[in-house]
């Protein structure tokens, strides 16, 4: 069981975008109430990423999903495996916190969300998400102080998509991953590379997520809604997962977006 510890997390930390789970209902459910739930959980997604930019895949997942405990559970695994850099064990702190703090999350707990937070504080104060943490425990803090606490429910009824964070637009190609695709709108590829970075250089990663990390850099800087798109930085990124992974699943991939990349005109 212990070996698949790294396994576990390590697809958690960069999971790309995966066949929604079919939700479990009650018999007595009518259609329409059905379909007003689908409805709501794709609803709940979009506008917890919309609101965090940092939330992973697999975070957006489990507050679309109602799972956020069983994804804490998968965090903690990274966090508790000390073969991983204190910069990867921190983001899985920082992703419980995260998750939890999350206005759209029908299992909402701020107090859960600011014990890890400050956790990311007390035990990686040199991490990168230390910083982050903070902002976000301020927040929380603030929002004690409002009048009127909304549920997920009711803040979910009046929300209306930001005209410019259409995730699943047409011109993002559709191997990007919910973070990448967030970066790119919300001109944050460099945060996003950044953490992608982590992966890469943290000896204790699955080659497997370097190599998707890899891809995920390349499309970020080749993506045209990206402000500061990168077609030499893409190029780097892609030649690089082909020669160190010449036999990832990717390959193909990487190879066509490559030649792409190298007969486009140059800006």
């Amino acid at each position: 069981m212990h070996s698949k510890r790294p396994a576990l997390f390590a697809l958690c930390l960069l999971l790309g975008a995966c066949s929604p789970t079919t939700p479990l209902f009650i018999a007595q459910v009518t259609t329409n109430e059905v379909v007003e739930y689908k409805a709501m959980k794709s609803k709940r997604m979009a506008a917890a990423v919309e609101e965090e930019g940092d939330l992973l895949t697999y975070s957006a997942m489990a507050i679309r999903d109602a799972k956020s405990p069983e994804a804490e559970d998968i965090y903690l695994v990274g966090y508790r495996d000390d073969k991983f850099s204190d910069d990867v064990r921190a983001i899985a702190l920082y992703q419980i916190g995260l998750i939890y703090m999350s206005r759209y999350n029908d299992q909402r707990d701020d107090a859960k969300a600011l014990a890890c937070l400050e956790r990311v504080l007390n035990e990686f104060p040199t991490s990168r998400a230390a910083e982050r943490a903070e902002a976000r425990i301020l927040m929380i803090r603030q929002r004690a102080m409002e009048p009127v606490q909304k549920s997920s429910r009711e803040l979910l009824a009046s929300w209306q998509p930001s005209d410019n964070l259409d995730l699943y637009q047409a011109g993002l190609d559709p191997d990007l991953t919910l973070l990448s695709r967030r970066a790119v709108l919300k001109d944050r590829v460099a945060e996003a590379e950044e953490l992608y970075l982590l992966a890469l250089s943290d000896a204790h990663v699955q080659p497997d997520i370097k190599e998707k990390a890899l891809y995920q850099l390349g499309l970020m800087y080749l993506a045209p809604d990206n402000p500061h798109a990168n077609r030499d930085k893409a190029i780097g990124y892609l030649r690089r997962l082909l020669v160190q992974f010449p036999a990832s699943d990717l390959s193909g991939k990487a190879s066509r977006h490559l030649d792409q990349a190298l007969n486009s005109e140059h800006p």
